[in-house]
């Protein structure tokens, strides 16, 4: 009956023929397994065998667990067999989620790095025994995946039996979705539940099929019994310990093991140090198979860290002694006591050193006391307040990288001034025994904890202040750097939890509607009501601010950046995304310092021209930064005025900055004279581990805010703190009822909504209805939100827009009411609804969204609009080619869509629309331009013809050549066929076309024309963009053959500017070659000026400075050439050790004294007294 059932499972997803083939085939192979394992005889585990737990999520939990591991050590107690744990969250048979391990940056691995770590991984631990658990990530790719699920198992499998000949595989087949018997229930719903339950027993019987053929074990975990009275799953598809608990039990029963009792009620006292014992073991494991830190440990910053690299082998010996006690504990006999081994509290290279207060200045008007410091906290790295006013703090003391044999003793702390002293009077640790804890939330009675590899939960439900439940919510984040990792927590106006990553790391995540996989920075959003997970902005580089304006528009700060403030515009990608073909830039005009956090001052503790202003760290300077914004178009522009806070103290280090209950403005204070991640040695003996501070910042002159524990404030009260001018009122009021549910807040909320007509309370009831409806649009909301897309306000419209938007799949007359708001006054709102457009995908909203044109636009629009498109690329493209879609009266619309989309889609509709006509030869239209953007070879070749052949006028050819030309850098296209024709154009009598030609034969790296190119470089009579243009393309081209003539041009040109370029172009290519006529140029070059500009050239070679330090010897430079070049490496501050030994030779001296901010002012003042 049960293979009927599992038929009748895979069959619904089948056509009628291939259901009677696929039954009839299946049938036969499901009996034979069956049949065959009912004789099978007990699995048995050997001395010395080596078992590899291998699989997505349901594996690498296991580890955290222990059950299985503990089930069958104790079957076998008196065989030394070791366990390791290769799970990964969200994996395939493929390796999908192993791009960690990559020694590459994150998002510049080749396609197939996931599966080459995988299989590296399984050369390393050299299994004898391996249990092989996929399915429910893949199950989430949907029935499409099936066929490749199947080739990528038995590729596998071949993979080991290489590695591991004689190898005895189990293999595990997938769970079910279950929410029957779940913490969480994941809001998908039952018919979503069913699909992939259909989907799930199709991989279940495919794992059961390839397993018949290779006459290995099976075993179904699809029907797990146990107790209905204790959760099984979290969320429906992730086991709770006693999923794992009877999982093992139901791999215990069909591998027929026996021994005994391990989960027994009376054998629980013996079983339960052993179990901890694994868990201790595998914590070791991890720690020495998926390290911290891997970019710079072992990966392409190895350069900074790798010395470290020694330390990582060291966990082995820690693993065997775990190993020694559990062989000890294994047989579960009574009285067995064996010890546990201690870890070592605190690090082996830090020293004390003391820190004195730093001494600030602060703006007019404020002043600044201390708040909290160690004891109390070690080292901060995030804080947020609770409704009831206490701060909650993730504290760490291992940071950067834990040491062998060092036990992870990271804390979050709640601290409270209780008093009203204006000074944290209490500590609570609340949670203890964390790595690295990179961000805290409070919320839900307890904290969301962002740690290593893990979004974790903790909850105190006894009441004494201190977490008693643990629960991992989501798994799979990066560590490939530390201060990358998951960050930045922060709840949202509409009840979710956003989260940052940054670039060196990779997510890949399961959750109950999905995998979610992210390489590079980016920002999450996240309901932990349903485990809903998207990305929501890509890139930057260490993102570690967001906050949210009164409008719910996010900014967010970069600390390795420096954009300054940034816009977050959903979907959007920023610097550094990885594949990015496009990024949005900062509403900061200019360059700036590197930032942490953000807060926008909102509290009437502060006067009334701070209102709005948003503040960050500039860790690296010691000071607090203070910047004014304002609307300009469809976005903002900011102005950085005078600092809030700033000390010459180089321990104080801000990193984090909130507004608090009493309305002041608390910071973060790293207090470290270290700050560099990579750049310093993890164990130099100056990185701080005990100092942390925090500081609170007020007004002069306006009394604090008084202080309310919101947890006992009535829903009418929280209510009108909506409408607050206080942030911190405003937030944990919504926080405070959305926890509270909407069975028991949405009465009284319809009621305050009723009773508040303005359009800001009506806001503020639409996001609070959006909040307490985990995402859905109810009619409620729906109408509160439609109703506001007229408000008068272009800002509260805009939010409207915006929530439709996250609610638009509840919503059946989405695109009616974007129609309304597509083409509206306000440029933002404008923009809020082409990003909305983008989430309905079909040709009407291309449409509607193309419309936007027809207003004026600017930087973000025209992005918004480009994401849009792109989103939208597949139905607007069949409704070209159906004729729905016509271009006629639509020209600029037509032109910005084929330009926008992916080349590879435009080429076909343009081929098509080209075909039998050509470019126009007098240039009309935008086909040159389109063709540039987003033809193919073919689309190329159309454009380069009339080119070469000269049917274009002047204005025309040159429009062409920009296009090729950017078709060749952009997209790394050129024109089929044979494109000798475009030696003519360098022959042109027009210098414009002359230098256009040079740049495409180097873009196109034509080696056949390199005589053409050498003759115009050296020649005297070229212009310096001919010059210039011709060397470029020669370095394009490369090659010895390139080399041999450009030393033979270098030592024959009679021009000195020609000799100059050349020398710098052989020494891009060849730099060894090149030092003797480095040496010549050198001397020869008498003009100040232009021997600057030659030592900067050449100092943009890669490795130049290297390179001219170890052969400065050989230039024999003189005094004067010395000098030159050592002041233009000071003014790149750049290779120091060259500069050093520059400075000798030119008899120069060079002093390392630092200039004080005093001194550095006071040169200033005298500069501008005296001239």
């Amino acid at each position: 009956m049960s293979v009927i059932l599992r038929l009748h499972n895979i069959n619904t997803m089948r056509t009628v023929i291939t259901k009677l083939l696929a039954a009839s085939a299946y049938l036969i192979v499901l009996c034979a397994t069956a049949t065959a394992a009912e004789k099978a005889p007990m699995f048995e585990l050997r001395e010395g065998d080596r078992v590899v737990f291998l699989g997505d999520t349901f594996m690498e939990r296991e580890q955290q667990f222990g059950w299985i591991e503990l089930m069958l050590t104790t079957r076998f107690p008196d065989r030394n067999v070791t366990f390791r744990n290769l799970g990964w969250s969200a994996d395939t048979p493929a390796g999908d989620s192993r791009f960690g391990l990559s020694l590459l940056q994150a998002g510049h691995e080749p396609a197939d790095e996931g599966w080459n770590q995988l299989v590296k991984q399984l050369e390393f631990t050299k299994p004898t025994v391996v249990f092989v658990g996929y399915g429910m990530a893949s199950s989430l790719y949907g029935e499409a995946g099936l066929p490749k699920f199947k080739a990528d198992y038995n590729r596998l499998l071949d993979t080991i039996e290489k590695i591991s000949p004689g190898v005895r595989f189990i293999l595990l087949g997938p769970l079910q979705h279950d929410t029957t018997f779940s913490g969480i229930r994941s809001g998908v719903t039952r018919e979503d539940e069913k699909k992939q339950n259909n989907v799930l027993a199709a991989l279940s019987a495919t794992v059961e099929e390839i397993a018949g053929k290779r006459n290995t074990r099976f075993v179904s975990l699809d029907r797990l019994s146990g107790s209905s009275n204790t959760y099984r799953t979290e969320n429906g598809i992730h086991l709770t310990s006693y999923g794992y608990e009877i999982a093992s039990q139901a791999i215990q029963d069909a591998l027929r093991l026996k021994g005994p009792a391990w989960n027994s009620v009376g054998a629980r006292k013996a079983a339960e140090p052993l179990r901890q014992a694994i868990i201790r073991k595998n914590e070791w494991f991890f720690h020495r198979s998926r390290p911290e830190n891997m970019a710079y440990i072992f990966g392409f910053r190895k350069g900074e860290q790798g010395r470290n690299s020694v330390e990582i082998p060291k966990f082995d010996p820690l693993i065997e002694a775990e190993e020694k006690r559990i062989a000890q504990l294994r047989s579960l006999k009574p009285g067995v006591v064996v010890p546990e081994i201690p870890r070592r509290v605190g690090n082996l290279t830090a020293k004390h050193t003391d820190q004195p207060l730093p001494i600030f200045t602060v703006a007019d008007g404020l002043e600044v006391t201390l708040w909290a410091e160690n004891p109390f906290l070690n080292k901060p790295i995030q804080m947020n307040f609770d409704p009831k006013g206490r701060l909650w703090v993730a504290s760490s003391e291992v940071y950067p990288q834990i040491e062998p044999g060092q036990a992870a003793t990271d804390k979050i702390i709640v601290l409270e001034d209780t008093t009203g002293a204006g000074r944290a009077d209490k500590a609570t640790v609340f949670a203890e025994g964390l790595l690295i804890p990179t961000g805290v939330e409070p919320g839900d009675g307890g904290c969301y904890v962002a740690q290593s590899t893990e979004l974790l939960f903790f909850k105190d439900t006894d009441g004494d202040g201190k977490a008693d439940v643990k629960r991992t919510v989501l798994s799979g984040f990066g560590t490939e750097d530390a201060h990358h990792n998951l960050h930045t927590l922060h709840w949202g106006f509409d009840g979710r939890l956003y989260m940052n990553q940054s670039i060196y790391t990779r997510t890949d995540t399961e959750t109950p509607h999905g995998v979610v996989r992210l390489k590079g920075g980016g920002v999450f959003r996240f309901d932990p009501r349903d485990e809903r997970m998207e990305i929501l902005f890509k890139g930057w580089v260490n993102s570690w601010g967001h906050q949210f304006d009164e409008f719910g528009q996010s900014f967010l700060t970069d600390g390795a950046g420096g954009g300054g403030i940034n816009y977050g515009l959903p979907g959007a990608s920023y610097t550094t995304a990885p594949k990015a073909r496009r990024i949005l830039d900062s509403v900061s005009p200019g360059s700036y310092p590197k930032f942490c956090s953000l807060e926008v001052i909102r509290s009437q503790q502060f006067p009334a021209d701070w209102q709005g202003d948003m503040i960050t760290c500039d860790f690296r300077a010691h000071r607090i930064v203070r910047f004014k914004i304002s609307e300009q178009g469809s976005a903002y522009v900011t102005k950085e005025m005078p600092d809030v806070l700033r000390t010459t103290a180089d321990t104080f280090r801000p990193i984090d900055v909130k507004v608090g209950p009493d309305g002041a403005l608390y910071v973060a204070d790293w207090s470290n004279p270290i700050i560099q991640h990579g750049e310093v040695d993890f164990r130099d003996p100056r990185r701080d581990k005990e100092h942390g501070r925090i500081w609170r910042i007020t007004a002069k002159d306006r009394p604090l805010l008084a202080k309310t524990d919101l947890t006992k404030v009535k829903n009418s009260a929280l209510l009108e703190k909506l409408n607050s001018p206080n942030i911190y009122d405003q937030e944990n009021s919504r926080r405070v009822l959305t926890e509270r549910g909407a069975t028991k807040v949405k009465k009284d909320l319809a009621i305050w909504t009723k009773k508040h007509q303005d359009e800001s309370s009506r806001l503020q009831s639409l996001w609070m209805n959006e909040a307490l409806n985990a995402g859905q649009m109810d009619a409620a909301t729906r109408s509160l939100a439609t109703a506001l897309l007229a408000a008068k306000d272009g800002c509260i419209r805009a939010a409207a827009v915006r929530a439709l938007a996250n609610g638009i799949e509840s919503t059946p007359n989405a695109t009616d009411l974007l129609a309304t708001v597509v083409c509206d006054e306000h440029p933002r709102v404008r923009l809020e609804a082409i990003r909305a457009l983008g989430r309905i995908k079909s040709a009407r909203a291309a449409e509607l969204a193309l419309t936007v044109l027809d207003k004026p636009m600017d930087k973000f629009l025209d992005y918004g609009l480009w994401l849009t498109i792109n989103e939208l690329a597949e139905p607007w493209l069949a409704a070209v080619k159906s004729g729905s879609w016509k271009s006629d009266g639509r020209e600029k619309q037509f032109e910005f869509a084929l330009k926008s989309i992916e080349p590879a889609l435009a080429s076909e509709l343009l081929n098509q629309k080209l075909r039998g006509k050509g470019v126009p030869r007098d240039g009309s239209g935008p086909w040159i331009e389109i063709i540039g953007a987003s033809g193919g070879a073919k689309e190329l070749r159309q454009l380069f013809d009339p080119l070469v052949s000269s049917q274009f006028g002047e204005a025309t050819a040159l429009r062409a050549f920009t296009a090729l030309n950017e078709a060749s850098r952009l997209r790394k296209q050129q024109p089929e066929g044979d494109l000798s024709a475009l030696g003519s154009m360098l022959k042109s009598e027009n210098h414009k076309l002359r230098v256009s030609a040079l740049q495409l034969a180097g873009g196109w790296k034509m080696a056949s024309l390199s005589p053409q190119l050498l003759q115009t470089a050296g020649n005297a009579k070229s212009s310096t963009a001919e010059r210039e243009a011709a060397f470029s393309a020669l370095r394009a081209i490369g090659g010895d053959d390139t080399i041999k003539q450009l030393r033979k041009l270098v030592s024959e040109t009679q021009s000195p500017e020609a000799r100059r370029s050349g020398v710098v172009t052989l020494a891009s290519l060849d730099f060894s070659a090149a030092l003797p006529d480095i040496a010549t140029t050198i001397k020869a070059t008498t003009d100040e000026a232009a021997a600057a500009e030659f030592w900067r050239e050449l100092l943009a070679i890669k490795n130049a400075g290297k390179q001219l330090t170890e052969n400065l010897p050989a230039l024999a430079l003189t005094p004067a050439a010395a000098q030159i070049g050592a002041r233009v490496l000071r003014e790149a501050n750049r290779s120091p050790a060259l500069v050093q030994e520059l400075v000798r030779i030119s008899g120069l001296t060079i002093s390392d004294k630092q200039i004080s901010p005093a001194e550095l002012l006071a040169i200033a003042q005298e500069a501008v007294a005296k001239g």
